[in-house]
């Protein structure tokens, strides 16, 4: 099971390049994922540093931690593009680091393009963790780029066919879509996204609108999270164009940015939508967004219909539902298995601008149903997204493999 460390137990390494106080957010499992992992392991996490220089000494506890002298601001576009330019010339001399430990498995987080199978090649047992197509997102904002995404991608996942590697996937539609790239089903497992439990979730009172700065009498749906526009903001623009046309007391709320809030604001400036359209910017912490998110008629959760996004389970989604309020999803396979329309939340047919507009319309015909559907969405992300059930499963996952 590998070369023990100094309390005796072997060891799991767990990959990111974001240091635990960012992923502990992004995956929520981590914290239950080492309490699962300590009986019989002992958990090294391996990244860069917060640029805030904030350590959480309750979080760190759980865990080893090989921090390399570079930080990363999660709020900067610029500087996370810069520092993900240096995590990649630092790459070899940490995985020399991680082969060093003789770990006993690998947890490969970090799904920028080529690192998975540079991990693989190790040769030590890995769970790589799909939950970005970079590719995709990087070259797949044109025809030709998207074949060019595609092809690459394939070459990747096939690099990840080795008898030690496993892949986990949050959804049966993102492990279809892993299949068709070249992976043998036999070597993927479906584990559930895990929840911020106590971080988005209802407010009692909830914030007033006019305690944000915004009017009373508008409806207010908000989009929430890194902007970017494979995400297809821009198609939500054009759409919300038709939706003011009709219903002119709508307003939609662009929560966050990280790098992408200037091409949002010329989008919207090109549509002539400003007084349609409120972005916040970044906000300092994600119980800001909670207080946005509460004070909200819906909460939007957006993706193109692209290869990419089929099995996706966007963390817009089960923090969304975690609120109480209202979700208006597109209902591409991933967020169908767990958004039922009319039941926990709203589905529209992915790229059909008329659907989007007849799911918000039934949210604001009906308030009293659409708050119900609200609390159920909040019951589902509950079922769906447990974290001890995440941490549960990679243990057991872990187990079989380290044997």
């Amino acid at each position: 099971m590998g070369a023990q460390m100094g309390n005796g137990k072997p060891s799991v390494v767990y990959l990111h390049r974001y240091p635990p106080e960012i992923e502990a957010f992004q995956w929520p499992a981590l914290r239950e994922l080492a309490e699962a992992l300590a009986p019989a392991y002992e958990l090294v996490y391996a990244c860069m540093g917060p640029a805030n220089g904030k350590r959480d000494p309750e979080l760190r506890g759980r865990m080893r931690v090989i921090e390399l002298p570079l930080t990363v601001d999660q709020t900067s576009g610029r500087d996370k593009w810069r520092k993900t330019r240096l995590w990649y010339r630092h790459l070899d001399g940490l995985l020399r680091q991680i082969r060093a430990l003789e770990p006993a498995l690998i947890i490969c987080k970090e799904t920028l393009p080529l690192i998975p199978g540079r991990v693989a090649k190790l040769g030590i047992p890995t769970i790589i963790a799909t939950s970005d197509w970079w590719w995709s997102i990087l070259l797949g904002q044109t025809r030709w780029g998207r074949r060019v995404a595609d092809w690459m991608e394939r070459r990747e996942v096939l690099s990840w066919n080795q008898s030690h590697v496993r892949a986990t996937v949050s959804t049966h539609a993102e492990g279809r879509l892993l299949a068709a790239k070249g992976m043998d089903e036999a070597r993927i497992a479906v584990i559930n996204a895990p929840q911020n439990p106590g971080v988005f979730r209802p407010l009692a009172p909830a914030p007033t609108k006019t305690e944000l700065g915004l009017d009373e009498q508008h409806k207010h749906f908000a989009i929430f999270g890194i902007i970017r526009g494979g995400k297809g903001y821009d198609q939500l623009l054009d759409w919300w164009q038709t939706a003011t046309a009709k219903h002119p007391d709508w307003r939609l709320v662009i929560i966050g940015g990280a790098g992408g809030e200037t091409w949002c604001r010329r989008q919207i400036a090109k549509r002539g939508l400003q007084a349609a359209v409120h972005m916040t910017g970044w906000l300092p912490t994600k119980q800001d967004v909670n207080r946005w998110l509460n004070a909200m008629d819906a909460v939007l959760v957006h993706r193109r219909n692209s290869s990419d996004n089929q099995g996706i389970i966007p963390s817009a989604l089960y923090n969304g539902l975690s609120t109480g309020r209202p979700v208006v999803a597109s209902g591409l396979p991933g967020i169908a298995e767990i958004v039922r329309d009319g039941a926990d939340g709203f589905l529209f047919a992915p790229d059909d601008g008329a659907s989007f507009l007849a799911a918000l319309e039934r949210v604001v015909a009906d308030p009293a149903a659409a708050a119900r559907i609200g609390q159920a969405g909040l019951a589902r992300a509950a079922e769906c997204f447990d974290p001890r059930q995440a941490a549960r499963k990679h243990r057991e996952l872990i187990d079989a493999m380290a044997r």
